[in-house]
């Protein structure tokens, strides 16, 4: 696959994630889309310790170049006192979260 990468909620006894590997270009709707979607595998009080995080997450995604980001590991957490409970994106192969063409 061309591009590959994944989001995870890690940290507190939890790794869940939501990945892709394809051909295809990973546009920044797609990106928020995953992370979306790994938001409904937590729950409420997953979500609690992690709200800030994916937001930061979700702002990454959001600034990137409008050519994409090349492989890059990346981590938010919600404070500096507990890190470990934190939002992973790993980009590991390819380009991710290209600005969508306009049509």
């Amino acid at each position: 696959m061309r591009n590959r990468g994944r989001f995870q909620a890690q940290g507190n006894g939890i790794e869940k994630s939501e990945a892709w590997a394809q051909q295809d270009d990973v546009y920044k709707d797609n990106g928020t889309d995953m992370l979306d979607d790994l938001e409904t595998q937590l729950t409420q009080a997953e979500f609690d310790d992690r709200y800030i995080a994916l937001q930061k997450a979700r702002d990454f995604v959001n600034r990137c170049p409008l050519d994409g980001v090349p492989p890059l590991k990346k981590t938010y957490s919600n404070n500096l006192q507990n890190r470990a409970v934190r939002i992973d994106i790993e980009v590991n192969a390819g380009v991710a979260f290209l600005t969508r063409p306009k049509e």
